[in-house]
């Protein structure tokens, strides 16, 4: 009889824990077609200012309005955007933690940056390009030059024959290698935290031009407080409509966009992703979303996440040419 009761006891738990085991995938599932139901924290690895802290805050708002849950921005810069990296590709894989990163993060950090504790392929889940654009190559009005030309002349001329230029991220850097190899000059590089410290040593006359984002030097541009000499893309851009680029500056076929992706750690739940990507996919077709990124001088991108991760892989073998060409080794 005792044994004939322990045994029932003990099928009853084992079923009870058979129960249990078999619920987990349904209720990871209720738990992630409920999702978001807490807040989301969208990590930038620069300083406010810059457009990665522009574009995650715009996509922080509108995500917020569509999925009725807060989105919330929290700056982590540092080590050219490793430090905020880093924390979102050991954070936990589930949605609530997601990363607005330049593609320097992603595809040049890899080549400039020794014992780099993220895999950018490995580490994190392609949601979507949020926008390409130009960087813009800025000097101080005080600058006696007014053209790409010109600063180019007044480089070779210095004393040492380098410009100090301010980046806040290893991918400008590239660019602007890129540019002094095609004119035959070179550049200190001088790294700040992030675009808006960098525009902030351009005011100050700490440094002498910076190969910048569109968005972060616009306004300063348009009230005359520094000058733009030219873009790197191939055609215009639609904020800077006066302001040449430098294939027709003297340098033809140049055309170097820079962009910026949203991403999630890897392992995040595939219904959670799908969510996201269908999301921001809707929000950067919307009328006022496009407005706003042309107005800054970028151009919608797109949720293809696919695409976006073939990108990553394609410019990681860019810049490693780059790199390579001139002479920069990782530090």
């Amino acid at each position: 009889m005792v044994h004939s009761f322990r045994s029932t006891r003990r099928r009853r738990a084992l079923a009870m824990l058979v129960s249990a085991v078999m619920a987990i995938p349904g209720a990871n599932a209720l738990a992630q077609a409920a999702y978001p139901d807490r807040p989301v924290k969208i990590v930038v690895g620069f300083a406010p200012g810059g457009t990665n802290d522009i574009l995650a805050r715009l996509v922080a708002a509108k995500l917020q309005d569509r999925l009725k849950q807060g989105f919330v921005v929290e700056n982590k810069p540092g080590a050219n955007s490793a430090i905020g990296n880093d924390f979102v590709a050991k954070a936990k894989a589930d949605g609530y933690t997601l990363l607005v990163s330049s593609s320097g993060g992603l595809t040049t950090n890899p080549i400039l940056m020794k014992s780099l504790p993220y895999d950018p392929v490995k580490d994190f889940e392609p949601i979507a390009l949020l926008g390409s654009f130009p960087l813009v190559v800025t000097v101080p009005v005080s600058l006696p030059v007014k053209n790409f030309a010109e600063l180019v002349q007044f480089s070779k001329t210095s004393k040492d024959g380098r410009l100090d230029n301010g980046t806040p991220t290893t991918s400008f850097v590239l660019v602007a290698e890129t540019l002094t190899a095609a004119a035959g000059v070179k550049f200190n590089h001088i790294l700040y935290k992030g675009s808006g410290p960098v525009v902030t040593g351009l005011l100050g006359g700490e440094i002498q031009v910076g190969v910048l984002d569109s968005p972060a030097v616009i306004t300063q541009v348009k009230a005359g407080k520094l000058k733009a000499l030219a873009v790197t893309t191939g055609k215009r851009s639609a904020a800077l409509p006066d302001v040449p680029t430098v294939a027709e500056s003297g340098y033809p076929g140049y055309d170097t966009p820079i962009w910026t992706a949203l991403m999630a750690p890897k392992g995040t739940p595939e219904p959670v992703l799908t969510k996201l990507r269908e999301a921001v996919s809707e929000i950067l077709k919307e009328k006022d979303t496009t407005d706003k990124m042309h107005a800054l001088g970028l151009d919608p991108g797109d949720a293809d996440s696919t695409a976006l991760g073939r990108r990553i892989a394609a410019d990681i073998e860019r810049w490693t040419g780059v790199a390579k060409a001139a002479n920069i080794k990782p530090e």
